[in-house]
């Protein structure tokens, strides 16, 4: 209830803006515009009237199997509003003000960077010094200002619209690529101390699949011969442990960890974290106990791109670099 009245202030907000330019026209080209921007996914639908103003914006981004405006109130981000929400949201304010308006950010220098050093996101509003009425976005706003950019230069003969002072689209997905040529094929590694084994993928010179997993027992039996006793130094007895294995993976649902997760769903945590940064981040912060690392979630750099995955993870850490090691170009 709480976010539907916020909605509903912030759009009565924008209806009285509105009702003071009823004739609004623009000097956009008539037409619809639609973009994606690469590296961060978020697409962009832009619908310019018969007028020349900007009638209707939409933002969308793919999940799963589906897109953030399917999931709906599904998919709640921290600020406890939806990303359908949040985008919808911004994209109003886009509409009223026929752009940007008076939306500043703060944006980081992301030159000469690579996947080792680049930030998750370059760009997050300047709460500070924008209209008041755009705390309710809490996003980073990179996806947003790279999709409306590359769609919006469509419907423009002289650059009008477009967000200045940001990275191009391709600057930023330029600056997650990794500082090293990758080469395709599939490459293994494997941790005899901890179990665990990696597959990785590498199509196009880049990382498309990580594969994760571990051996683990599932029972034991203890069994002996029945022709003495372990006190009889006369006889043969022997006493032999069987033990059956399977993979934590196998199990699925079976493997549940003390945070109440199952170990396949933070396995592909991590496949997702190493897939979007296309290496294993050396920004993520981890520390040590009981002769084992965790990540350390005090460190936000770490919460941005491996929030969830709060099992031991050397295993993974080990196995991932043997493996991509391989892949690399001398």
């Amino acid at each position: 209830m709480k976010r539907i009245l916020m909605m509903l202030m912030f759009l009565t907000g924008f209806a009285f803006l509105v009702s003071c330019n009823q004739s609004q026209t623009g000097t956009y080209i008539p037409g619809v515009y639609y973009a994606v921007d690469e590296q961060s996914r978020v697409s962009a639908y832009i619908n310019v009237n018969q007028d020349g103003a900007i009638d209707n914006v939409l933002f969308d981004k793919p999940y799963k199997l589906t897109t953030m405006n399917v999931m709906g109130d599904d998919y709640e981000l921290p600020s406890g509003h939806s990303w359908k929400d949040e985008a919808t949201y911004l994209a109003s304010y886009l509409v009223i003000n026929q752009g940007w308006g008076d939306i500043k950010l703060d944006v980081t220098d992301i030159s000469g960077m690579n996947s080792m050093n680049v930030p998750d996101y370059f760009a997050i509003i300047d709460y500070q010094a924008s209209p008041s009425g755009l705390s309710y976005f809490s996003m980073p706003v990179d996806g947003f200002v790279l999709s409306w950019n590359l769609a919006i230069t469509e419907a423009s003969n002289n650059n009008q619209g477009i967000f200045e002072g940001v990275p191009s689209s391709s600057e930023w997905l330029l600056a997650n690529k990794p500082p090293y040529t990758y080469v395709d094929g599939v490459y293994y590694g494997a941790n005899e101390e901890h179990g665990y084994f990696v597959r990785v993928e590498i199509e196009d010179g880049y990382i498309t699949d990580v594969l994760f997993d571990a051996i683990t027992a599932v029972n034991s039996r203890i069994v002996w011969n029945n022709n003495g006793t372990p006190n009889d130094v006369s006889d043969d007895y022997q006493m032999v442990e069987i033990i059956s294995m399977t993979t934590k993976q196998t199990l699925r649902e079976e493997m549940i960890l003390i945070s109440g997760t199952a170990w396949f769903v933070q396995a592909d945590k991590m496949r997702a974290a190493i897939i979007d940064k296309q290496t294993w981040d050396q920004n993520w912060q981890y520390f040590e106990s009981t002769g084992h690392e965790y990540f350390d979630f005090t460190d936000s750099i770490t919460i941005d791109g491996v929030a969830g995955v709060t099992m031991a993870v050397e295993g993974f850490r080990m196995t991932f670099e043997e493996a991509i090691a391989k892949a690399i170009l001398d």
